[in-house]
C-alpha cells in the first residue's frame, strides 16, 4: 500500500468485529509508532497495549466514568446532532469491541519542552494508525480517555507522565464515510 492510500483511506472506526489482533502485528504496529520523529529526540511515548480480555474489561469499566463530562462536551459539539452524541457515549461505554487499545502517555511527569514532547507523542500515534490501516486494521484515535486519565494512568501507568489520548485497534465491522473536510484551513504565500 501506498503512504498516500493510507493517508486519505484511513477513517475512524467505532464498532470492530470479534476477531483477535495478533500480538506479533501488534508489536509491529508500535515499533512502527515508535519510528516517529521527535522533539530533540526525546522519545517521550510510553505506550500501554490493552489487549487481554482482562485488561480490556478493565479499561472499559474505567471509561464508563467518563460518560457523565464527556457527554456535557459532546453536547456544546453536537447540540444539533444528538445521534452523533449517543453514538460516541455508546462507542467509548464498549470501546466498539475493539480487540486491542492503544494508551499513550507521557514516559516522564515533566519535560523541559511538553509542548513538543505531546507534538512527538501525537506523530508517534499518527504512524501507529497509518500502520495500522496498511495492516487491514481499523482505528480511532480518542481523546474521551482524558476524562478519566488520573484513573489510567493509576491503574495501567503509575509513575508514568499524563495520558495524551488512547487508539482503540480492530477489524472493522463498518465502512465509515471520509467527513467533510473544512475549507480555509491552508494558506501559501
Amino acid at each position: 500500500m501506498e503512504l498516500k492510500e493510507a493517508i486519505y483511506g484511513r477513517r475512524s472506526v467505532r464498532r470492530y468485529l470479534d476477531k483477535p489482533i495478533e500480538k506479533e502485528v501488534l508489536e509491529e504496529l508500535l515499533l512502527a509508532a515508535c519510528q516517529a520523529p521527535s522533539a530533540v529526540n526525546l522519545q517521550p511515548w510510553y505506550f500501554v497495549v490493552c489487549h487481554s480480555k482482562e485488561a480490556m474489561a478493565q479499561l472499559v469499566e474505567i471509561m464508563g466514568g467518563s460518560i457523565f463530562s464527556l457527554r456535557n462536551v459532546l453536547n456544546r459539539r453536537f447540540s444539533n446532532h444528538p445521534e452523533v452524541i449517543e453514538e460516541t457515549v455508546d462507542f467509548v461505554k464498549h470501546m466498539g469491541n475493539a480487540q486491542a487499545c492503544v494508551l499513550a502517555f507521557l514516559q516522564q511527569e515533566t519535560y523541559d519542552e511538553k509542548e513538543g514532547a505531546i507534538e512527538s507523542v501525537a506523530a508517534a500515534l499518527q504512524n501507529l494508525v497509518l500502520t495500522a490501516y496498511s495492516k487491514g486494521i481499523a482505528s480511532c484515535w480518542l481523546t474521551a480517555p482524558l476524562h478519566v486519565g488520573e484513573e489510567l494512568r493509576a491503574a495501567f501507568a503509575p509513575g508514568k507522565g499524563p495520558l495524551l489520548a488512547a487508539v482503540t485497534l480492530g477489524y472493522s465491522d463498518v465502512t465509515p464515510k471520509a467527513p467533510r473536510r473544512k475549507e480555509g484551513r491552508v494558506v501559501f504565500r
